[in-house]
């Protein structure tokens, strides 16, 4: 796993890094009348120094953590199945139910956790996301049979 990392952290600061060169090519700015590549450049560079405190963490990790086991593809899977599925009822269903079933199926198939925590937290995810974004916000977000 460890080795997986290092991999992944020398692609990613690769990436960073000629995120960063590439939007050096763009007027830059300052910081209190930004140029279109301050923020592309800033990215950039935010995204190395990651990529670096992951490739660190990777080379220092013990040798004991690097037998762990593997990703879990099953629950990857699934998740795309359920997201596939979120899509294709968001509409008929609405937001906030379509959402509450999303994190209701995370939260107990997934990643198992107890009924009432579960519950609780896919009231509070959908109901608090519709707030924000529908109420708040005034995004126009499918209401479903509870708005109508």
């Amino acid at each position: 796993m460890a080795r997986r990392d290092s991999l992944v952290a020398l692609v990613a600061l690769g990436f960073g890094v000629a995120a960063a060169h590439e939007a050096g090519q763009l007027p830059f700015g300052g910081l209190h009348n930004p140029g279109p590549g301050f923020f592309p450049w800033l990215l950039g560079v935010f995204f190395s120094l990651l990529s670096l405190v992951l490739l660190v963490q990777a080379v220092l990790r013990s040798p004991r953590l690097a037998g762990e086991r593997g990703g879990r593809v099953g629950n990857v899977l699934w998740l795309l199945a359920a997201l596939a599925l979120y899509v294709a009822v968001l509409d008929p269903v609405g937001y906030p139910i379509a959402t509450f079933l999303l994190v209701l199926f995370m939260l107990r198939v997934l990643e198992p956790h107890p009924w009432p925590l579960a519950l609780a937290l896919a009231v509070l995810g959908a109901g608090g996301s519709y707030l924000v974004f529908a109420v708040w916000l005034s995004v126009p977000l499918p209401p479903g049979p509870l708005g109508r």
